[in-house]
């Protein structure tokens, strides 16, 4: 275990210093006060390419940001890439980051139009942000859940390490930020502090307790929760239970650890990405909206979103307004991109003549 320990740190490295400051970002989401996450940079990569020709190098970055920006891993295939045509005519910026290490940064409007005209899907940058809770059982009495690398050493473990059970957590922690900041999936790990505790057992987590799981979750404000029970930390080893439970559904699946967060991206993706062929209008009422600050706020946020083509105010009234949305997807789709906001929420009303309502929520 030592060995692929060692291993691991070796491959992961290079990434160590953005994953240490996506964790420090997500971390501070309860105690900001911020829902969901929007994901930086989703169209630009860093890649290692050994002794290679620019061609080489923008072909590879290209292929990781097709994963990040589509959500499907089949997005990559070599048919996709050749219909996109020369990387090079993408590319904003590129420069060395290091031995045979390039960072690459492309034209998101461009490679938008490009996916549009060969069908493939755009995940927007808005996403659910996914708590993950790890329970290890590796015997022996040694029991933990994996904590956010921030919690450390103020965090409180089930058990008192010793330095080399440290050291194996801290890669396996590794290992599931590198797959979600690959797939552009942002998430987060607890802080397995006394108050978590206090709500939280890990006989909960192994057992498949679902109710002290989402009660110790609502202090992170998560959009979606990650379940994994494992026995080894072998991060090849396909002994790991998963449960994902998003948007009213759940999915239980045995895998890798690495396909923790695979997965999630996975289904999330299916729900949130959308095409070009779906392109549709909407008429969306927003109500309480009583100020010229509410209408602005609102008209700002409904024209930011990804899924938004175009945003055109039709009415204004009283403590309402009315939009006319160009949107990809269908209504559900945009509810589900709305609702990871949480500055609107949606209001029930079959017969009103929009498609769909909101209520502005008051101060966050």
């Amino acid at each position: 275990m030592i060995v692929q320990m060692r291993w691991l740190k070796t491959r992961l490295a290079a990434r160590r210093g953005l994953l240490v400051a996506a964790t420090l970002i997500l971390t501070a989401i309860p105690f900001a006060g911020v829902p969901a996450a929007t994901v930086p940079d989703l169209y630009s990569a860093e890649v290692e390419v050994p002794d290679a020709e620019l061609a080489t190098i923008f072909r590879a970055a290209l292929a990781e940001v097709l994963v990040r920006v589509t959500g499907t891993r089949a997005a990559a295939a070599p048919e996709n890439l050749a219909a996109l045509g020369d990387p090079a005519v993408l590319v904003l910026q590129y420069r060395s980051v290091g031995p045979d290490r390039w960072q690459v940064g492309f034209d998101s409007s461009a490679l938008r139009s490009r996916l549009d005209a060969i069908g493939l899907p755009i995940w927007s940058e808005e996403r659910p942000a996914t708590l993950l809770w790890l329970a290890v059982d590796t015997g022996g009495g040694e029991r933990n859940i994996l904590s956010a690398a921030a919690a450390e050493p103020s965090g409180l473990p089930i058990t008192s390490l010793d330095p080399a059970q440290r050291d194996e957590l801290a890669a396996t922690r590794e290992v599931l930020e590198d797959v979600a900041q690959t797939r552009g999936l942002p998430m987060l790990l607890p802080l397995v502090d006394t108050e978590d505790l206090e709500t939280l057992s890990f006989a909960d987590l192994w057992g498949d307790f679902s109710e002290p799981v989402v009660a110790a979750s609502a202090r992170y404000r998560a959009d979606a929760l990650l379940i994994g029970r494992t026995r080894t930390l072998d991060p090849t080893a396909p002994r790991v239970r998963w449960t994902l439970l998003f948007d009213g559904e759940r999915w239980d699946w045995e895998g890798t650890l690495q396909d923790g967060p695979e997965f999630t991206a996975d289904r999330v993706a299916e729900r949130l990405a959308t095409s070009a062929d779906s392109l549709r209008e909407l008429r969306v009422e927003v109500r309480n909206v009583g100020s010229l600050d509410d209408y602005g706020k609102v008209y700002t946020y409904l024209g930011s979103l990804s899924a938004v083509e175009r945003c055109d105010v039709e009415a204004v009234e009283a403590d309402r307004a009315v939009f006319r949305l160009q949107v990809r997807g269908d209504p559900d789709q945009l509810l589900r991109v709305v609702a990871l906001n949480r500055l609107l929420v949606p209001v029930d009303e079959p017969a009103a003549p929009t498609d769909l309502q909101f209520a502005l929520v008051g101060e966050q």
